[in-house]
């Protein structure tokens, strides 16, 4: 055979392998988009807790790119589907939220609360059980017993009420958490590598809030994304997406899950390297529209009385008519016949 027929022959075998070869469709990974975000290419792939793998890139806007659907019965089998918003728009329904509440009940006094925090055998001294143990007797340990009471004392003096002098919390994420002059108040305590925030109406425990840093080394993962599957995992169902709507208080992307007696949002708050882990008590929640009977003021409204008084316009009788404008001339009554 000639070198030239040689030649045809092996570029018209290698054409057919290449075509054999090459997958039936495009890849899934080669039509995401982008990221958007600062460090977003970085991010690697998350599983939720019983295996199964997705993007960690979030949309801002209530996207469900990554978030992976648990299947029926609670352990996660790596479905890739989007997660669905739950029965009639509501929140994803789950047997059980009470785990999420750490022991405290609903409706706690805020002094119930620092008791179950400070008292001896409380939440903070267990903290200190561990470290106490392993440290040597004298000034170790007597430096390790004041730092204890110091955190005691803190925790009790953290608490404020929402009343007329405005707070440095309407400068944080957590400012729409609250609001004036309808009793409502708050407590914080920095514990476990995450704050938390204990929210009270009429002295009454009705949702905590907890700030948990996202990272390689995050209780919930390094991205929104993988918390939320971390949580659908857990939960055993894929909670309602919500991109932000301020007409439903809404600022940040937000999934949600709800029992019988609470309500479980996960907060979208990455550019603070952080998400928001909020449980509340669903009467509370549902009651809300009469508890906060002050209804915050926009300090750019115009007063009611000037707006009665402008409320047809202003003029100024001086100004200039624009053409066509002028009044029409009255005409003057005849002289009377003497």
């Amino acid at each position: 055979m000639k070198r030239g027929a040689l030649s045809v022959v092996v570029s018209v075998s290698l054409g057919l392998m290449a075509a054999a070869c090459a997958p039936a469709k495009e890849p899934k990974q080669a039509a995401a988009p982008d990221p958007t975000e600062e460090g977003a290419s970085n991010e690697s792939s998350s599983s939720s807790s019983g295996g199964g793998s997705s993007s960690s890139s979030s949309s801002s806007n209530g996207g469900s790119d990554g978030i992976i659907v648990p299947p029926p019965g609670g352990a996660s089998g790596g479905g890739a589907a989007p997660a669905k918003a739950g029965a009639k728009g509501e929140a994803a329904s789950v047997s059980s939220l009470v785990a999420m509440q750490d022991g405290l009940k609903w409706g706690m006094s805020h002094a119930d609360v620092i008791k179950v925090y400070t008292q001896t055998g409380g939440v903070i001294w267990k903290d200190y059980d561990e470290k106490l143990a392993k440290a040597r007797v004298g000034p170790e340990m007597t430096a390790l017993e004041a730092e204890r009471e110091t955190q005691k004392a803190a925790f009790g003096r953290s608490f404020i009420e929402f009343k007329d002098t405005p707070t440095g919390y309407d400068a944080t994420g957590i400012k729409s958490e609250y609001t004036y002059k309808n009793r409502e108040a708050l407590m914080w305590v920095q514990r476990q590598g995450k704050k938390r925030y204990f929210f009270f109406i009429n002295d009454r425990l009705w949702k905590m809030y907890d700030e948990v840093p996202l990272g390689d080394s995050g209780q919930l993962g390094k991205t929104f994304v993988e918390a939320v599957n971390l949580m659908n995992g857990k939960l055993g169902a894929a909670g309602r997406i919500q991109g932000a709507d301020a007409a439903k208080g809404i600022n940040t992307t937000t999934v949600d899950w709800k029992d019988s007696g609470s309500h479980l949002r996960l907060v979208d708050r990455s550019g603070e390297r952080i998400v928001g882990v909020v449980v509340e008590d669903n009467g509370t929640l549902n009651s809300l529209a009469s508890l906060r009977t002050n209804k915050s003021e926009d300090p750019t409204a115009i007063d009611p009385t000037i707006a009665a008084v402008t409320k047809g316009g202003l003029s100024d009788p001086n100004a200039a008519q624009p053409a066509g404008s002028a009044k029409p001339e009255t005409k003057k009554a005849p002289p009377k016949k003497k």
